[in-house]
């Protein structure tokens, strides 16, 4: 990823825009091609993740979950190892995460 980032900082980045991808394909709609939009940012701080999927949502929150629950954890992950996060509606559905490269 880059000189400065920790390797738990670079397993917490796939992590996230595995996160991320998954709920896209999940619950995201692809463009006329089947395809999703996926993309990266590095910095000399952060790491910067984001998808863009054409499917739209009324919002988007961590979910509550319990110890028998075995799914609905992804924005929960998302948002315990993320310095921010954020979605809009443009054209689909984008959401971003920023990680601090070092911890």
């Amino acid at each position: 990823m880059g000189a400065g980032a920790s390797r738990s900082a670079a397993a917490d980045a796939a992590l996230v825009l595995g996160e991320l991808v998954a709920n896209a394909v999940e619950h995201g709609r692809p463009d006329a091609d089947g395809m999703i939009e996926v993309g990266w940012r590095v910095t000399a701080e952060v790491v910067q993740v984001g998808v863009h999927d054409w499917g739209h949502v009324s919002s988007l929150a961590p979910q509550r979950t319990g110890p028998s629950d075995s799914r609905g954890r992804g924005l929960s992950i998302v948002d315990l190892l993320s310095v921010q996060w954020a979605y809009v509606e443009d054209q689909g559905t984008r959401i971003g995460a920023e990680l601090r490269l070092s911890r």
